[in-house]
């Protein structure tokens, strides 16, 4: 549920590193909304906490998730945010170190509200507090500036939000509200053909110019074309 712009917003810190927490928790502290009620730093403190605090919003370091000798990489970090996000309503904050393209897009269609770079929640205060702000009310975090350049380094600067027509926003819906359909299950939703889902998949990319589905998925969210919701439709 939306945080109404009077409400408190109750967020609970999860990450391997305790300077981190220190400074991302200092950075909060100042903003007269915002209430840190618990902190944590294992994969275990994640659930754990979650269900004891029913906090609006988690801030997730990823290094939780990552062990030594733990294979699978960003695949399995974003197997373990997909278990979490069908068990909690919390909207989540993904916070790392790295800004590989693969990672961030993999981390959003997992079902993460956001994500950012600790350098950035750490040097900006404003910036921290603004993204927990837009988590907890609207349920999803634009890319910033930075991140957005890093991922797209070659990419033309967007002054208008590209027109796309309503239908093709609702595939684009359809897609991140079900990330574990395959197309042809996101075809049979909207009562179209697979072929047609593709076609329509591919003039979207071209519109918006990126380089495939997973671009195109990233760019709608920083848009705000399209929304993570909580409400998902189960195969």
């Amino acid at each position: 549920m939306a945080i109404k712009a009077n409400e408190q917003i109750s967020v609970v810190i999860v990450d391997a590193q305790e300077l981190v927490r220190m400074g991302i928790k200092a950075g909060l502290s100042d903003s007269g909304q915002i209430v840190v009620i618990a902190e944590g730093k294992t994969e275990e403190d994640v659930g754990r906490l979650v269900k004891e605090h029913h906090p609006d919003v988690l801030l997730l370091g990823l290094n939780v998730f990552i062990k030594p000798g733990t294979p699978g990489g960003p695949l399995a970090v974003c197997d373990m945010l997909k278990r979490l996000v069908k068990v909690t309503p919390t909207r989540i904050l993904a916070l790392s170190r790295y800004d590989h393209k693969g990672l961030v897009q993999c981390v959003l269609r997992a079902g993460a509200g956001g994500f950012m770079l600790k350098d950035e929640a750490l040097e900006s205060r404003e910036e921290l507090i603004q993204a927990v702000i837009k988590i907890a009310r609207k349920g999803r975090l634009p890319l910033s500036g930075t991140l957005y350049e890093k991922m797209y380094p070659n990419s033309a600067v967007i002054e208008e939000v590209p027109q796309l027509t309503q239908r093709k926003i609702e595939i684009m819906q359809a897609m991140a509200d079900n990330p574990q359909f395959t197309p042809a299950q996101v075809a049979d939703l909207l009562g179209i053909a697979e072929s047609t889902l593709r076609n329509n998949l591919s003039a979207i990319s071209r519109a918006l110019d990126t380089p495939n589905t997973n671009g195109a998925m990233i760019e709608c969210l920083r848009l705000g074309l399209v929304q993570i919701t909580r409400e998902r439709i189960r195969p």
